[in-house]
């Protein structure tokens, strides 16, 4: 029998190509981008510092990701390092999370500072890809023998619901973005006839912070928001150009988000919300409007993230007093309204808005088309081109009574 030999490197090689392919798959793993805020110096030798640990997802499909419970890391000092493990400290958010694109989610963390550390010290972190942070470490002042009196229950309440990080309250961009979100569509519109230009304004904001301690301790309170929405219509046909009508909607809502289904997997989710919410237009005499409401909004979304999706939103609701200044209004608003929305998370949506009166007379359809100019500029541009026709009863609350068409086109920033 003849025998093959087999080149002495040929092992080593095969290893090689093993550990490179092995390489090329983890970098193809679905990572986020991680950062660190909050941490903000001097800090107090041998007292407990706190930050947030930021995963941002910049891709465009979802990413699942659990927050580490633990993170070796180091402090190098002038003269000596330390070896010290942060903490995760909330556990609820060590399970598996899902990043919707670009998204971010974030965690609390607790860093042990030792009472010996003192000066500029350097925060190396263990295996995760984030950069060495500069901290300033000071000792504390010498605390009083005399003992702190006993703080009433209302105070240590206050005292408990205050933000861990101070940086909280400096920092107004990180503010608007864990408050202020998009709510309903938020356009510029015009067309050729009266009232020519249409717009509308909105944004829902979220009561409670989720690092807070009320938050923790009852996670679902973050579903409360506070909301606003202004419908105006601009007549630029007449001399002086007046604003035909506007519709004032502030209103509070909860809403329950993933109710079924929702991840990225998954091809159906279910949100559920519920408010009250009061309309007017803000005129007096014979020309006021104005109405309450109840009600309760299911959203069916049929489809994955990536994929078309269908998505279905009934809203039904009660009034909530006796329409003194319109009391025919139920006969054209009615009592439930349907909005259909078909097409792509990232590309074109159609949209159709469907309301009937209480008698299944007067109705109004709206059809909105949008598509993203993110897509058109390479990314220069964070708008959506925005087509618009109307038709029906009751475009402006003033004129609900009246039966009109128009056709309007421009941007909207939210859809």
């Amino acid at each position: 029998m003849q025998t093959v030999a087999i080149p002495k490197h040929l092992p080593a090689l095969l290893g090689g190509v093993l550990t490179l392919l092995a390489a090329i798959a983890q970098g193809n793993a679905a990572e986020p981008t991680l950062a660190i805020s909050g941490l903000s110096s001097p800090l107090a030798s041998g007292r407990p510092a706190s930050f947030w640990l930021i995963a941002l997802n910049p891709s465009g499909t979802p990413i699942s990701w659990s927050f580490p419970n633990e993170i070796p890391c180091r402090l190098v000092a002038s003269q000596n390092s330390t070896n010290v493990v942060v903490r995760l400290s909330s556990a609820t958010l060590a399970s598996p999370l899902t990043i919707e694109p670009g998204g971010f989610r974030r965690a609390d963390y607790i860093l042990p500072l030792p009472e010996t550390l003192a000066g500029e010290v350097t925060l190396e972190f263990g295996d995760l890809p984030l950069n060495r942070i500069l901290l300033v470490v000071v000792k504390p002042l010498p605390e009083t023998a005399e003992a702190a009196p006993e703080l009433p229950l209302w105070k240590k309440l206050l005292r408990d619901a205050e933000p861990q990080d101070a940086g909280d309250l400096r920092e107004p961009g990180r503010f608007f973005k864990e408050h202020i979100f998009g709510y309903e569509p938020f356009y510029f519109i015009a067309g050729t006839e009266s009232p020519n230009a249409k717009f509308q304004v909105s944004f829902k904001y979220r009561l409670l912070n989720e690092s807070g301690a009320l938050a923790r301790k009852a996670p679902a309170l973050t579903g409360l928001h506070l909301a606003y929405t202004q419908t105006s219509l601009w007549d630029w046909n007449s001399e002086s150009r007046p604003f035909y009508d506007s519709s004032y909607k502030p209103e509070i809502l909860y809403s329950w988000e993933r109710l079924a289904g929702g991840e990225p997997t998954q091809w159906f989710r279910l949100d559920l919300q519920g408010g009250v919410q009061h309309e007017s237009n803000g005129k007096s005499g014979a020309d006021s409007r104005s109405l309450n409401i109840a009600y309760l909004r299911p959203t069916f979304v049929f489809g994955r993230d990536d994929y078309l999706q269908l998505t279905l939103i009934p809203r039904v609701w009660v009034y909530a007093d006796d329409l003194a200044d319109n009391p025919d209004l139920e006969d054209y608003r009615g009592y439930a309204d349907l909005r259909v929305v078909l097409g792509w998370k990232r590309g074109l949506q159609v949209s159709a808005l469907g309301r009937m009166g209480d008698e299944g007379d007067h109705g109004s359809l709206q059809f909105d088309i949008t598509y993203p100019m993110m897509r058109v500029f390479r990314g220069s541009f964070s708008l959506y081109l925005h087509a618009q026709y109307f038709t029906g009863y009751g475009e402006s609350l003033l004129g609900y009574r009246e039966r009109s068409s128009m056709f309007r086109a421009g941007i909207s920033l939210y859809r």
